[in-house]
């Protein structure tokens, strides 16, 4: 834990501005310089109580404050916690990895499933498979950033570019790029979605929470297609922004 002391908060009683707001703003301030990275658990109210000599009002109304915004989540049990958060400026091609990585956090995921089946007649579309008996395989993550779950990913990939799950590490696109098949473009699409029971089991959400869902068709050489994924996003968890250019 990182103390308040540590992260060099200081309170001037003096200020004209509310205490609750010096305090969201040096905490704010120790995120955005990297002082406190995504995952870094905050001083409990007691302890910001007795380091700053503050009313315990004060610091509930602070971190609320920063839990509204989305710096900050909370686990029930386990305290306060840095949310992290995926930002992606398109039309610039990520994967999860390296989305995680320019915010300062590290991506790791935990495997849901991997099933090698028939693809359904969806899929023999989007993926251009000829051969009606061409098999897939499906390959569901739960993805963290500094081990904090902010996805739940389904990944359907032509069946003769992945025999087994253990030659994929973190990234699927770095595996696909060693397989001589990079993903150079993609299409994706943004849909509001509601929470089902699967989501609120692995993403720890209520049931009927309003999720993104982000659909994407990564292409290779030659125009092939090679994964497409389907990614039920926390919403405080994802930032993307696009830039438009007027005609």
């Amino acid at each position: 834990m990182k103390a308040a002391q540590q992260l060099n908060i200081k309170i001037d009683e003096t200020s004209t501005m509310p205490i609750y707001l010096q305090l969201t703003g040096a905490i704010k301030s120790a995120v955005n310089d990297g002082r406190l990275q995504p995952g870094d658990i905050l001083p409990s109210e007691r302890i910001l109580v007795e380091q700053l000599g503050i009313a315990r009002g004060t610091a509930r109304k602070a971190l609320q404050y920063l839990l509204e915004e989305g710096i900050l989540v909370r686990n029930q049990g386990s305290g306060t916690f840095v949310a992290p958060h995926v930002r992606q400026s398109l039309p610039f091609l990520e994967s999860f990895s390296e989305m995680a990585e320019a915010t300062g956090g590290k991506a790791t995921s935990e495997l849901v499933a991997f099933v090698r089946r028939s693809a359904t007649h969806d899929e023999q579309h989007i993926l251009h498979l000829i051969d009606p008996r061409t098999e897939v395989v499906e390959l569901t993550r739960l993805r963290k950033i500094n081990g904090i779950a902010v996805s739940l990913q389904t990944a359907v990939i032509p069946a003769d570019l992945l025999e087994t799950i253990g030659e994929v590490e973190e990234s699927l696109y770095v595996y696909l790029e060693k397989k001589g098949a990079p993903v150079i473009r993609a299409v994706q699409h943004f849909s509001a979605a509601i929470a089902d029971e699967e989501l609120v089991k692995r993403l720890s959400i209520g049931r009927n929470e309003p999720v993104l869902l982000v659909t994407r068709t990564g292409f290779t050489h030659n125009d092939r297609p090679v994964e497409h994924t389907r990614t039920w996003c926390i919403n405080e968890y994802y930032d993307f922004t696009i830039e438009l250019h007027r005609k």
